[in-house]
């Protein structure tokens, strides 16, 4: 195990393609959405450009929620059986560390980080001495809960909470995030879900961001890593309730089909996309 200090990481250009359809097996309406799949401005990155729609058409505003997210609601009031959205860009990402003043909201536990007595005995076999920095810690937590959770695909759906995670001894990014934003919080370390994309090809990603001396650095406990580039952050907050891509209400009875495609890769040649 080596503990990593945060250091000045190479400035990378990323060019990400986020497609989601949903399907039902019966026509719907009266849909109502809210969606959050548009890159984050911060410090750690900048929008180069970007391309949104939204299919069958229809009327849509763009917002923050209360955590500063960028978020999109809009609604279908006709009949309709398929969603479709699309989110493309160019992100240029820099060093992850994002300066601001801390919310003591993510020093306390949330509604899918509760500590739970598996969760409070886990923590007790770290043995911090207190002279740990929070880097120290992050990655003390990160090598434990990487003993005590496998990947496995499936395994856990959006609603499992970390407590179940570990009961289970599997889990997916989701899981690994929100067990070791427990562990931190317990910890005294101030800690925050993150979702985004992650460079290469698949589904969306979930991190967690730590608090350290007036500054926020990422950390993937899945693939047991500090952050320095190859992230698209979209969203944070207190677990994943905070960051859900898509939620949304409708009337009708119908069963859904969830297709998803993502691509994030180094943007080498520019060029805009076809619209």
């Amino acid at each position: 195990m080596v503990y990593l200090q945060p250091e000045s990481g190479i400035a990378a250009r990323l060019r990400y393609s986020y497609i989601t359809r949903i399907s039902f097996s019966e026509k719907i309406h009266r849909h109502h959405f809210l969606l959050r799949c548009m890159p984050a401005m911060s410090s750690v990155q900048q929008t180069m450009e970007s391309y949104f729609s939204i299919q069958p058409e229809c009327s849509y505003t763009q917002s923050t929620d209360w955590f500063g997210n960028t978020i999109i609601t809009g609604s279908i009031e006709g009949f309709h059986d398929y969603f479709e959205f699309k989110s493309e860009g160019v992100v240029q990402t820099f060093k992850y560390r994002i300066t601001e003043a801390l919310n003591r909201l993510f020093l306390y536990p949330s509604q899918y980080t509760q500590p739970v007595q598996s969760i409070r005995q886990l923590a007790d076999e770290l043995h911090f001495s207190g002279n740990e920095t929070e880097h120290e810690r992050v990655a003390r937590i990160s090598d434990l809960v990487g003993t005590r959770l496998q990947y496995i695909t499936g395994s856990t759906g959006v609603e499992t909470t970390a407590g179940s995670a570990l009961e289970l001894g599997a889990g997916v990014c989701q899981d690994f995030a929100q067990l070791s934003i427990a562990l931190c919080r317990l910890s005294g370390v101030a800690a925050r879900y993150v979702s985004g994309f992650m460079e290469g090809e698949g589904f969306t990603h979930a991190w967690l961001e730590y608090y350290c001396k007036g500054s926020w650095y990422g950390y993937d406990p899945t693939h047991n890593r500090l952050i320095e580039n190859g992230y698209i952050k979209i969203a944070h907050g207190r677990d994943y309730a905070d960051c859900a891509v898509d939620k949304g209400v409708f009337r009708g009875l119908a069963q859904q089909k969830l297709e998803v495609y993502l691509k994030a890769e180094p943007d080498l040649l520019g060029g805009s996309f076809n619209q």
